[in-house]
């Protein structure tokens, strides 16, 4: 699986803020990769701590990299319980 695509959210000197417009970044970075079969939001932090450098729990960037890996799983998961279709694809069915 290749993570650069978070190179140019990584780049940003705000990334690491919880700021809307930072998530936003994330978020375009993370639609890019989140449906690949080999995509792993584990891994996607992993990736994130290698390239700043961050090497342990205690380093000021781990807890927005957590912060980030639990957003995507969470993406992930929205992702494959609706991949089935939902209410809102039946006209018939009020919701």
């Amino acid at each position: 699986m290749k993570y650069e695509v978070f190179d140019s959210f990584l780049r940003v000197e705000t990334w690491q803020t919880p700021h809307p417009v930072d998530d936003k970044r994330f978020f375009r970075c993370i639609h890019e990769v989140v449906e690949h079969p080999d995509f792993n939001a584990e891994a996607m932090g992993d990736y994130m701590r290698d390239v700043k450098g961050v090497d342990s729990h205690e380093h000021h960037y781990a807890e927005r990299i957590r912060d980030l890996v639990s957003k995507a799983w969470a993406v992930g998961e929205y992702l494959q319980v609706t991949e089935g279709g939902s209410a809102y694809d039946d006209p018939n069915t009020l919701v």
